[in-house]
């Protein structure tokens, strides 16, 4: 365990160094190696996640999704729980329990299932195993939502060659940085 939060403190403390022109410069590359990888599955739903303390920022997608008729959710921290919720628009999320951007909790929005997942993290292996704030709400989410595609987000500096895990923690099936894609071998497109 001990290993796993020295990770975590010198990636995050690497991460808040970074410029806001380098987050915006980098996070557009994401995006557009995000848009290429969608062009490839064939899904209708995504829970995405608005960025905190210098995360990649992914929310150009919402946009070009919403146009495209497809279902766009965000996380909304219910207990010890991420609760997904359709949106309609950026412009619904306020902050929510970590002062992060998130939706209103409106039942009628839950989804109970969703084709693509979008997972931040402050650090993710090449076998798509994560390291995130320890709260494990991911983890949770991961392992009782029905999903297709768990994407791992993060930029390339977090992106290391194995990580320290716990028998709870849940893959992601790829990892995509400004510069490289990571698919787990088992993954498989349907």
């Amino acid at each position: 365990m001990f290993e796993k939060e020295r990770i975590r403190q010198e990636l995050k403390s690497k991460r808040l160094l970074l410029t806001k022109d380098e987050v915006k410069r980098r996070s557009k590359r994401i995006v557009e190696r995000i848009g290429e990888l969608l062009k490839e599955l064939k899904t209708n739903s995504f829970l995405l996640f608005h960025p905190t303390k210098n995360e990649p920022d992914i929310t150009p997608l919402v946009e070009s999704l919403l146009k495209e008729g497809k279902t766009v959710a965000f996380p909304k921290v219910e207990g010890k729980e991420i609760v997904p919720l359709k949106v309609n628009s950026l412009k619904e999320l306020r902050p929510g329990k970590f002062g992060i951007l998130e939706p209103p909790y409106l039942p009628e929005r839950v989804l109970k299932e969703v084709e693509v997942v979008f997972v931040p993290g402050i650090a993710f292996d090449r076998l798509g195993y994560r390291i995130g704030f320890g709260g494990g709400y991911y983890d949770r989410l991961l392992e009782k939502l029905p999903v297709k595609a768990k994407i791992g987000v993060c930029f390339d500096f977090q992106l290391l060659d194995k990580l320290p895990r716990e028998p709870f923690d849940v893959p992601v099936d790829l990892v995509i940085t400004e510069n490289t894609t990571v698919r787990r071998k088992e993954w498989k497109q349907s």
